[in-house]
């Protein structure tokens, strides 16, 4: 598992409430690029912090993240899986990411607009079916891969 974390820009202000940016545009692409789009392409979650304040809180404590997490794995299990899903092989999508046909829609939709390699389709696909699971949906529902297609990188 990888988990990387990169400013919005060099300054690191672009996206701060309180503290102006001071990057160009020319500044901020270039930072942008360093990294190559097919070292992106393997990177399935793309996820933008936001600044927290003391007022900020979650409708779910640790606790409650923690058991909807294990009732998903326990999903997973019942289903008949011996992997978890972002570990699925290409067969094993097919049989355990089963989508409702909104959300083929959604996906087909998606391949066209970004130009999809069929790894990101793969990885999509682990997503959302981690994010039905999270759900406690038996199948892939739209929602669940718009929810998916918001954590892909934003170009």
């Amino acid at each position: 598992m990888l988990i990387g974390a990169m400013n919005p820009c060099p300054c690191g202000n672009l996206l701060s409430k309180t503290k102006a940016c001071r990057c160009s545009e020319m500044e901020i692409k270039r930072y942008r690029n360093k990294l190559s789009d097919p070292f992106l392409d393997r990177i399935d979650l793309f996820v933008v912090m936001q600044e927290v304040s003391s007022t900020d809180s979650s409708d779910l404590s640790s606790a409650q993240m923690h058991q909807a997490v294990i009732e998903a794995f326990k999903r997973q299990k019942e289903r008949g899986q011996q992997r978890l899903n972002g570990k699925l092989l290409e067969e094993e999508i097919e049989r355990y990411c089963v989508l409702e046909a909104e959300a083929v829609k959604i996906l087909e939709s998606a391949v066209i607009k970004f130009a999809l390699s069929h790894r990101s389709i793969a990885s999509l696909k682990k997503i959302a079916r981690t994010i039905a699971d999270l759900s406690a949906h038996e199948h892939i529902e739209k929602s669940d891969m718009l929810e998916a297609l918001s954590y892909r990188r934003r170009k």
